[in-house]
């Protein structure tokens, strides 16, 4: 068997030059490089820095037929989505949830949270309506992010409920918060929406960053018998309405 020459390239290198020749279009995305360079400081110009539509495309998906469109957040370095169905540019009254990253859930099917079974419902929902969207936002575990939700639910095995669980770890029990979600539903040109949600928290700090909330479409999952404590503790603790 001859031997193989590590050191010489098994093909030619091909340059963005060579590959635009292929494109049967123009791409309008934009390019890494030219991500806004507002990374971790607050933007004084709120609507041109902290957050930018960066791309979109086609997305079919088990649910249905959707665009996404891809946001970065430069204040917080992070990187969000929407699943779009239709045209929501000018509308009024567009369905929309707005949903937190559960890894634990979304990723892994989770039973200790109802999080991917109401992201999986509303994008069921959505799919039969004329347009809609959900955000997909990276603000994991209430906002205190995923390592510290492992160590919540360990916390929660030992005892606690998930609001004692946050505040043991010197967290509130609700850290989210929505400017960016506020951002992204003004760069979709939405006008005013009807919230999937159970969490007045969420209508209330949408309201406040601006969002016209004209209506509440409830999401709500009957409970399995590894999340009836933590349901519970929504309801009564942090008022959620199921």
């Amino acid at each position: 068997m001859d031997a193989v020459n590590l050191e010489e390239p098994c093909e030619k290198a091909i340059s963005r030059e060579d590959l635009e020749k292929k494109l049967k279009g123009k791409p309008d995305f934009i390019l890494e490089e030219h991500y806004c360079r507002g990374r971790n400081t607050y933007c004084e110009d709120s609507s041109s820095c902290c957050v930018e539509l960066v791309a979109h495309a086609d997305l079919p998906t088990r649910f249905g037929h959707f665009t996404i469109y891809g946001f970065y957040d430069a204040k917080n370095d992070k990187e969000h989505t929407a699943i779009v169905k239709g045209t929501v540019d000018g509308k009024e009254r567009v369905p929309l949830r707005v949903h937190s990253q559960c890894h634990t859930g979304d990723v892994l099917g989770s039973l200790r949270c109802d999080c991917r079974d109401q992201l999986e419902a509303a994008l069921s929902y959505i799919n039969g309506q004329e347009y809609g969207a959900v955000i997909y936002m990276k603000q994991e575990g209430r906002g205190i992010g995923l390592l510290n939700k492992i160590k919540a639910y360990q916390l929660q095995d030992l005892g606690l409920d998930t609001v004692e669980a946050n505040i043991y770890l010197g967290y509130p029990d609700e850290g989210r918060e929505y400017s960016v979600a506020a951002k992204i539903i003004e760069l979709l040109g939405i006008k005013s929406v009807a919230l999937l949600t159970n969490n007045p928290d969420k209508i209330e700090k949408l309201t406040r960053e601006g969002v016209q909330v004209v209506d509440r479409i409830p999401i709500v999952i009957p409970p399995n018998p590894f999340d009836e404590t933590y349901l519970k503790t929504k309801r009564e603790r942090m008022n959620h309405l199921i």
